[in-house]
C-alpha cells in the first residue's frame, strides 16, 4: 500500500500568537491542511498529518434484479464502449375511471391524445428528436414478481410512434396525436361498453401497453405512470358543444397500474463481455462501472484503510474524506446518478440487509455508525445513509467519513468493503419513503480504477 503522509509540528508560543491572528481572518476559506490544527502549546495534540489511501475498485454484478412497480418507466437503448448495448422495456397494465361517464352510443370522436409523463432522458446528444414507441401487450401482466429479465409478448408494430425535441426540457409532460385504427376501435368499444363492466373483462379486452426506444437514438427514459401517462379520448354527445375527455391511463388519481421493467444488455466486445457470473468481484483493467437497473455494481475494497488505521495509536481525526473520480465520458445530457450509497458487503460480495431488511450503509458524518447493544452497523429508516455526491464542476464523488473511520479505530465497527449503489432513502412528513434510484432509470458512470482515494486528516495525541 502506498500512502502520502505529511505532517504539521506544534510551534513556539510567540510564533503561534501570530499564526492565531491570521488563521483566524483566513478562517472562512481555510486550507484543508489546516483542519483540526490547535494552536494552543498546552493541548494534548502535537500536530496534524495527513495521508492519502489509495483504494482498489472492482466490478460485481448481482443476480436477478427485482423490478415490479418502481413508479417509473424505464425503456430505450443506451450504448456504451464499457457497457454494451443496453435495451430497456418497460410492460404496463391501464385503468379506465368508472367514475367518469362514457361516450354515448351516438358520440362523435374529435382527437385521441398520449400524453407522456416524462422524468428524465438520457442521451448523448439531444439536438436531434428522440422516439418513444407504444405497442399493444398480447399477454395480461400477472400478480407476481417480474424481475429485468422477465418478458411478455406484445405487438412488435407500435399503434403510436413519437418523435419528440427534448432539448429543451427532459422532466415535463408532453401530449401526442395518438388517432389510429385501433385508437379508433377502443372508442367505438367504450361507446357499447361491453369490455368496460369491470377491471377483469377490461383487462382480458386490452392487457396493457408497452413502450420501447429504437436503435441509434442512443437515449433511455424514465415515465411516471399515472394520470398523466396514457390514452384521451376527446369527443363530443350530441348534445355538447365542447369536448368531453375520458382517459385510459396507467393510473388512477393515486393507483398505479401494476408495472415491470425487462433490460437487456449486448456486453460484445466490451470490458463487461466477460462479466457473467453473479457475486464475483471481477477485474476489468483499468475501468470499473456501475449501471442501474442491470445489477452491475462498484465494489471498493477498503482493506488499506485497516492496514493504515493498525498503525495508529491515540489519534483524532479532524476529516476523512472519500473521493471517487473523475468520472470518464460523462455530458449534461446524460448524467451519471446523483447519489451513491455506500452499502456494505459480506465476503460473497452481496448486499447486506438488517433484520427488518434495510439495506445495510455508511451512516452521515456525526451520525449514528453502529447499534451499541448489538455492534452490528446502524440501520433506521429514518436516518439517511451518507451519500457520495456527484460534483458536475469536478466530475468526481465526495463524501465526509469521519466519524465512520473513528468508529472503526476505536473497534466499534468492523471494517467492510463497500458497493456503490444508487439507492437512497428520504423521510417526508414523519413517514419513510424508499426512493430506490437504481431501478428507476438507465444512468450509468464509469472512471479509471486507481481514481479512489481516502484522504485523512489526523492529529495524533500527547501520552502521559
Amino acid at each position: 500500500m502506498k500512502v502520502t503522509t505529511t505532517s504539521i509540528l506544534t510551534l513556539p508560543a510567540k510564533l503561534v500568537l501570530g499564526l492565531f491572528i491570521s488563521f483566524t481572518i483566513a478562517s472562512s476559506c481555510s486550507d484543508p491542511s489546516t483542519i483540526g490544527l490547535e494552536l494552543d502549546p498546552n493541548n494534548n495534540q502535537i500536530g496534524v498529518s495527513f495521508v492519502e489511501i489509495p483504494l482498489s475498485a472492482s466490478v460485481v454484478l448481482q443476480d436477478s434484479l427485482l423490478t415490479t412497480n418502481p413508479n417509473r418507466f424505464v425503456f430505450g437503448v443506451d450504448e456504451s464502449d464499457f457497457f454494451g448495448v443496453t435495451t430497456g422495456t418497460s410492460y404496463t397494465r391501464l385503468f379506465f375511471n368508472r367514475d367518469v361517464p362514457r361516450p354515448s352510443s351516438t358520440a362523435v370522436l374529435d382527437s385521441v391524445k398520449f400524453n407522456f409523463n416524462i422524468r428524465s432522458v438520457s442521451a448523448e446528444d439531444l439536438t436531434s428528436e428522440k422516439t418513444i414507441r407504444v405497442h399493444l401487450l398480447e399477454e395480461q401482466i400477472r400478480d407476481i414478481n417480474y424481475y429485468n429479465f422477465n418478458y411478455l409478448d406484445y405487438n412488435p408494430e407500435p399503434f403510436l410512434e413519437a418523435k419528440l425535441n427534448l432539448s429543451a426540457r427532459q422532466d415535463t409532460i408532453i401530449t401526442v396525436s395518438a388517432e389510429s385504427d385501433f385508437t379508433k376501435k377502443v372508442f367505438e368499444d367504450l361507446k357499447s361498453g361491453t369490455s368496460f363492466q369491470d377491471i377483469f373483462s377490461f383487462r382480458e379486452y386490452l392487457p396493457g401497453i408497452v413502450f420501447t426506444g429504437i436503435e441509434g437514438d442512443n437515449s433511455s427514459f424514465s415515465l411516471q405512470p399515472g394520470n398523466n401517462t396514457g390514452l384521451v379520448f376527446f369527443y363530443r354527445n350530441d348534445e355538447d358543444t365542447v369536448s368531453r375527455a375520458y382517459p385510459i391511463a396507467t393510473g388512477v388519481n393515486n393507483n398505479v397500474a401494476r408495472h415491470f421493467n425487462q433490460v437487456e444488455r449486448n456486453p460484445s466486445g466490451t470490458p463487461t463481455e466477460g462479466l457473467n457470473e453473479p457475486w464475483i468481484a471481477y477485474d476489468l483493467g483499468n475501468k470499473v462501472g456501475g449501471m442501474n437497473n442491470t445489477g452491475i455494481l462498484v465494489k471498493i475494497d477498503t482493506s488499506p484503510l485497516q492496514e493504515f488505521l493498525d498503525t495508529l495509536q491515540s489519534v483524532t481525526f479532524n476529516q476523512v474524506t472519500l473521493e471517487i473520480g473523475p468520472l470518464i465520458g460523462n455530458v449534461d445530457s446524460k448524467r451519471p446518478p446523483q447519489f451513491l450509497e455506500m452499502a456494505y458487503t459480506n465476503e460473497f460480495n452481496r448486499l447486506v440487509y438488517s433484520d427488518n431488511g434495510l439495506l445495510l450503509s455508511v451512516q452521515p458524518d456525526n451520525g449514528i455508525q453502529f447499534d451499541p447493544n448489538t455492534g452490528n452497523p446502524f440501520a433506521n429508516a429514518s436516518q439517511q445513509p451518507a451519500l457520495l455526491t456527484y460534483f458536475s464542476d469536478e466530475k468526481n464523488y465526495r463524501q465526509t467519513l469521519t466519524t465512520h473511520v473513528a468508529a472503526i479505530k476505536r473497534g466499534s465497527l468492523q471494517r467492510q468493503d463497500l458497493l456503490l449503489w444508487s439507492s437512497y432513502r428520504t423521510v417526508v412528513q414523519g413517514n419513510v419513503a424508499i426512493n430506490d434510484e437504481h431501478r428507476r432509470n438507465l444512468q450509468s458512470f464509469i472512471f479509471n480504477s486507481n481514481d479512489v482515494k481516502l484522504r485523512i486528516y489526523y492529529s495524533t495525541t500527547r501520552v502521559f
